[in-house]
């Protein structure tokens, strides 16, 4: 995307304040955990459908010294994260077109991105050739121990004359390195001049990650085939997805004549597959709701999951959307057939601030029980390169659950059974339960919260130079409660708490404002 100086399946109120929020801050799991969850898992094992997804928002973590976006990191056989970006200086000093970055450390929120490439020969940010296109890189993928990515040309929006102002991608081709990115294969002006995907029809594509290396997944031929997805031709709210494969001892030879399509039907059998991109059958056909995006792997459900990322309303002005959804997708096999899981809209940003460009990570995935928790990476807008703007890498928890919660109820800071102690004011916020949330900056303010039921969630806002609350449930100190943000704009509807498996009964939450800034409460969720 260009650095320029609801539909049916929406969530509603209710379960937009409940996917709002899940875990602590913490990272997701370290090296140890997320090896042993690969390797553990390599077989083919039965499918395990997912029946919800949230997003952590109190999880969030952004690079603040990173900047542009498309980050599709994948994972090494050196242990690394891996990343291209688009449209800026990725963790260097240059804006470029693309440039290629790493980011080492053992735990996600301790990730330190570092700049490897600036990837110079393929131009400044916003240079164009005289096809008025730019350069752009898609997806990536560490596979047997070369490094590859997708690169394309894209015109955006605003100049390609397509009626929903959307970025083209069309004349991609594959290169690799051998020497972990310090120099790639082919050169920019050949995939200029003789580019292997020459049209739309591949003109975005991505990977299905699989893990580690590429992966030790033998299941869907994962160990002889390594897959691809691509948008029709669009950055943005393309039409479908197809998707294409190699064979992986063929790969290295970046020859688009040995890539097959799938044509339909079963994806095991070979009679699916065609040399001509041109009998190639959609896996995901929804007009103007496919982003550009990868596949990725879950092996712990023995699910591929992706996101149809679009804007909901069609753009007046490059790059203004006036919001932004997320659609999780699911599968047992990379083919398909795709179901619909959930939506979330970027809702819980102020007006005019958005996120984009969604991928999902194959490193840090963590099973618990019936709920697996992975990393997704995004980036977003407005286009400010400083420490608080958002158009930089960040990562977003997603939590997936085999098995549904219990029934819940949202109760407004407002309803009778909430009491307030001490000098609360409230703001007006569209997210909250009754258009208002409920603060305070006095040290000792409390609010009381009783209920019947089994569990509660506590909502609230979420901002820079906010303060801390002490939670006490049932009359115990459960845990201290950070509700201050640096360098990131206002949350809203974040579940900043849950407890679960309570005894049915008689129960009570109270938080106490511990400082003397600001703190909030939006709503409860009781679960019955």
């Amino acid at each position: 995307m260009k650095k320029k100086i609801s539909h049916n399946h929406d969530v509603d109120r209710r379960t937009f304040l409940h996917a709002a929020g899940m875990l602590a801050a913490t990272g997701l799991v370290n090296d140890r955990i997320s090896a042993a969850f690969s390797e553990a898992h390599s077989k083919p094992r039965a499918s395990k459908r997912i029946v919800a997804v949230e997003l952590d928002l109190n999880g969030i973590h952004k690079w603040d010294d990173s900047n542009g976006d498309t980050w599709d990191p994948f994972w090494a056989d050196d242990d690394h994260l891996y990343a291209f970006n688009d449209d800026g200086r990725g963790f260097g000093k240059v804006q470029e077109n693309l440039a290629f970055n790493r980011f080492d450390g053992k735990a996600l929120t301790s990730l330190a991105g570092v700049g490897i490439n600036p990837m110079a020969e393929y131009g400044k940010a916003g240079l164009r050739g005289k096809d008025h296109a730019t350069w752009k890189a898609c997806g990536q993928e560490c596979i047997d121990g070369v490094f590859y990515a997708f690169v394309s040309r894209h015109v955006y929006g605003d100049e390609s004359h397509d009626p929903l102002m959307r970025q083209t991608a069309f004349n991609a081709s594959l290169i690799k390195s051998n020497d972990r990115g310090l120099t790639w294969q082919r050169t920019a002006q050949e995939n200029l001049d003789r580019p292997m995907w020459a049209g739309p029809k591949f003109g975005a594509p991505f990977f299905a990650h699989y893990g580690k290396n590429g992966g030790n997944v033998s299941r869907d031929g994962a160990s002889e085939y390594v897959y691809a997805v691509s948008t029709d031709g669009f950055w943005n709210n393309g039409d479908s997805l197809i998707l294409g494969r190699v064979g992986r001892r063929a790969l290295p030879k970046l020859d688009a004549s040995d890539w097959d399509y799938f044509t339909g039907g079963d994806g095991a059998s070979s009679g699916s597959w065609s040399k001509r991109i041109d009998s190639a059958v959609p896996i995901l056909k929804r007009p103007a709701k496919c982003g550009m995006t990868p596949i990725c792997y879950v092996p712990s459900l023995g699910i591929y999951l992706l996101i149809s990322w679009y804007n909901p309303k069609v753009l007046t002005k490059w790059f203004e959307p006036a919001g932004m959804n997320y659609d999780f997708f699911q599968a047992e096999h990379p083919w398909g057939p795709w179901s619909f899981i959930q939506s979330f809209s970027d809702g819980f940003l102020p007006s005019g601030s958005h996120m984009y460009g969604p991928t999902l990570c194959p490193r840090f995935q963590e099973s618990h029980s019936s709920e697996v928790r992975l990393a997704m990476f995004t980036s977003g807008c407005q286009f400010e390169d400083k420490p608080s703007g958002i158009y930089k890498a960040w990562t977003l928890p997603v939590v997936l659950r085999t098995e549904p919660l219990p029934p819940f109820d949202i109760r407004a800071a407002a309803s009778p059974e909430v009491k307030f102690s001490g000098e609360w004011t409230t703001i007006a916020s569209p997210q909250a339960a009754e258009g208002k949330i409920h603060v305070t900056k006095n040290q000792g303010d409390s609010v009381t919260a009783s209920f019947l039921g089994t569990g509660i969630e506590y909502i609230a806002q979420k901002a820079e130079g906010y303060g801390e609350v002490d939670l006490y449930l049932d009359g115990k100190l459960e845990k201290k409660i950070q509700l201050g943000l640096k360098n990131f704009p206002v949350l809203s509807g974040v579940m900043v708490f849950q407890r679960l498996g309570l005894t049915r009964g008689q129960h009570t939450l109270k938080i106490v404002n511990a400082g003397a800034r600001p703190v909030t409460v939006q709503s409860f969720q009781i679960y019955r």
